[in-house]
């Protein structure tokens, strides 16, 4: 508990530190932050964004999808700024420079005075916590949030929500999750909760009531669409399922507020995205609420992520201990009968959502 504690008032710390900044004030970042093993959309030339705006009788929310944009600089447009960033974790639940990725250069980013471990420290406690909190530690779809800290703090960045999401691939090291393949309904149940349970902690994170310049601003790496395997386009439907969800179920004036999202992706990815977002845009909202409701139950009664395994470590395959996929570690019977509202429960979500996110919550 006292780890928890810790990790808590460091965030704190670091939210309180970036606000009085009043948000990002330079267009680019003044420490250097090795850029190795960063997808090669981030190494391209940066192209055009496309910005969509998803709105409630009280509510807005800017979404912008932006290619070839390095997530760990800040972007030259300083309206699609933002100060948390999400990490695509590694099933371990890791993020040590030794990895790879966007895993690997957050890593980089947060050494501090020499150590090269500040911030998995701080998500190793968070996984304390987490499991404290719910019975047992995070698995696919799970979301955790540290600070940052090094450089990336420094360049006005505050928080990391470490998002893992379904693992698709077959690679050798790890044994495979039978349960995901690239577009089966859990691999997507679990994607789109992943989405949605970032925009929550973000929200979590963003003072209650505040104006629009209190909001939080969000920066994106797609999840589960790189060496995860699974299907780019049905995970960006997944995405802008989410965005539309959060928009619907948190549209009250007092509800914690995102007020920016961003999404890095390549130029060629970009297509599929804004396509998404544009449909989810277009939807009715009784439309737009069970198109989540398919997402997660399908034709049947049970929630597709009750199926969802505890995640495979590399750790298992090396000690040849093959993980046993009928012990699911969460059960979710109170999302059915499914409303936006249930979304922002604490048996989905997995931390207790502050009042201002649950106060006239659609």
């Amino acid at each position: 508990r006292a780890a928890a504690l810790d990790v808590a008032a460091a965030l704190a710390a670091a939210l309180a530190a970036g606000r009085l900044r009043k948000g990002l004030q330079r267009a680019t970042p003044t420490h250097t932050v090795n850029q190795e093993s960063l997808p090669a959309a981030a190494s391209a030339s940066p192209a055009s964004a496309t910005t969509l705006r998803f709105t409630t009788a009280l509510r807005g929310l800017n979404v912008t999808v932006l290619p070839n944009h390095n997530l760990l600089k800040h972007p030259a447009d300083a309206s699609h700024g933002y100060t948390i960033m999400l990490n695509s974790i590694s099933p371990e639940w890791e993020c040590l420079p030794q990895h790879s990725g966007i895993n690997k250069a957050i890593a980089k980013g947060c050494i501090e005075d020499g150590s090269t471990t500040a911030v998995n420290d701080a998500l190793q406690q968070a996984i304390a916590q987490f499991a404290e909190a719910n019975g047992a530690g995070p698995t696919y779809g799970d979301v955790l949030v540290t600070p940052t800290y090094g450089a990336l703090r420094a360049d006005g960045f505050t928080a990391i929500a470490h998002a893992l999401g379904a693992d698709c691939s077959d690679r050798g090291k790890r044994y495979r999750v039978p349960l995901f393949e690239p577009t089966a309904p859990p691999t997507l149940a679990a994607v789109f909760a992943a989405y949605f349970r970032v925009l929550a902690h973000a929200g979590a994170l963003a003072p209650p009531g505040g104006d629009v310049s209190e909001g939080a601003t969000l920066g994106l790496v797609q999840i589960s669409a790189g060496v995860f395997a699974a299907d780019q386009p049905k995970c960006a439907e997944m995405f802008a399922l989410a965005v539309r969800a959060w928009s619907e179920a948190v549209a009250s004036e007092s509800s914690a507020l995102v007020r920016g999202v961003t999404m890095m992706c390549s130029e060629q990815e970009s297509a599929s995205i804004v396509a998404a977002l544009k449909a989810a845009k277009a939807m009715s909202r009784d439309e737009a609420e069970a198109a989540v409701a398919r997402v997660l139950f399908g034709e049947g009664s049970q929630c597709f992520l009750d199926r969802v395994p505890r995640a495979h470590t590399i750790g298992q395959k090396a000690k040849e201990q093959p993980p046993d996929d009928s012990d699911a570690p969460f059960a979710y019977p109170s999302l059915a009968p499914f409303s936006f509202a249930t979304l922002l429960s604490r048996e989905f979500l997995h931390f207790a959502p502050p009042a201002s996110m649950l106060a006239k919550a659609a």
